[in-house]
């Protein structure tokens, strides 16, 4: 499984119960700020406003789950979501009370991040299975290399509880797809001073595939890692900033405000640090996919 589509339906859950308990908490928020005792000099949406931006938020959650587990009209689930961005960005700004600039500052809110990034999620999603689909219709690269014994194959030092490919032979292979301007799939000649059992080619071919399965795994649980951070850092940024922006005393510059600003500006620094290591890692996982596709043929003498 694409660790896209998995993240899909996490966020597509999240934006769900997310929109739901932002629609109770805002309007009932909204109520209270009605009465007359309470003072707030920040400005909110209006009524329909709110049942506006949750509502879309919770039609996107249902959107991507659909897309999570059926991937048939993805063309026109994603444009359709691209649609309801802007409308939900349209929404804000003219529902939103106050001059301008307290309407374009409503647009930091959670629901609204949670959309575009369900919305890039669902793009990626589809440019990788895209990108992938490309690659398997290309013509495979082709890869020589040369044995002196077939147990130069496997790793002397590990011999249970199974075999493990060399190192020698796993760095040879992703620095060769490293320095490929394109990605295409793999074919490897193996060739050894004498033939090559069908038994121990299986084998081979197994031990290969079998250690770039183990790469793909650790990688995604790495990507995974780092996506949930990414979630976790966004949220966090935004409530931050929210907080900061509309319950902040006004030409007050208190520590503690200094610090919540402060910390929403670390948090968002740090998102766009981890955004370049997932670029780095998903182009080790594309790799590690195209080595664990690859066949294997040998070649005697």
């Amino acid at each position: 499984m694409s660790i896209y589509q998995k993240n899909l339906r996490r966020m597509g859950f999240l934006l769900i119960a997310a929109s739901i308990a932002d629609l109770i908490l805002e309007l009932s928020l909204y109520k209270v700020l009605q009465a007359e005792t309470v003072k707030y000099n920040r400005q909110m949406l209006s009524h329909l406003g709110i049942c506006l931006k949750d509502g879309i938020g919770l039609l996107t959650g249902l959107m991507a789950c659909y897309l999570y587990y059926q991937k048939k009209y993805s063309n026109w689930i994603i444009r359709i979501i691209a649609v309801l961005l802007c409308a939900e960005i349209v929404n804000i700004l003219v529902t939103a009370k106050g001059n301008l600039s307290n309407r374009v500052d409503y647009l930091i809110n959670v629901i609204l991040i949670l959309t575009a990034m369900v919305l890039y999620t669902a793009m990626q999603l589809q440019r990788g299975d895209h990108n992938w689909q490309k690659i398997c219709g290309s013509k495979p690269i082709m890869l020589d290399l040369k044995l002196t014994d077939v147990r130069r194959w496997f790793n002397p030092i590990e011999i249970g509880p199974k075999l493990e490919l060399s190192q020698e032979i796993s760095s040879v292979v992703d620095r060769f797809l490293s320095t490929q301007k394109e990605q295409r799939p793999l074919a490897i000649t193996v060739r050894c001073p004498n033939a090559v059992s069908e038994s121990m080619q299986g084998t081979m071919q197994e031990v290969f595939q079998m250690y770039y399965e183990d790469e793909e795994r650790h990688i995604n649980d790495y990507l995974e890692r780092r996506y949930m951070r990414v979630m976790a850092l966004v949220i966090i940024s935004i409530m931050a900033v929210s907080v900061w922006i509309y319950f902040a005393p006004t030409n007050s510059e208190g520590v503690t405000w200094t610090i919540l600003s402060n910390f929403a500006a670390f948090s968002l620094w740090q998102i766009g640090s981890t955004y370049y290591e997932r670029s780095e890692g998903y182009g080790e996982l594309l790799r590690a996919q195209i080595a664990t596709q690859a066949k294997l043929h040998f070649w005697a003498g």
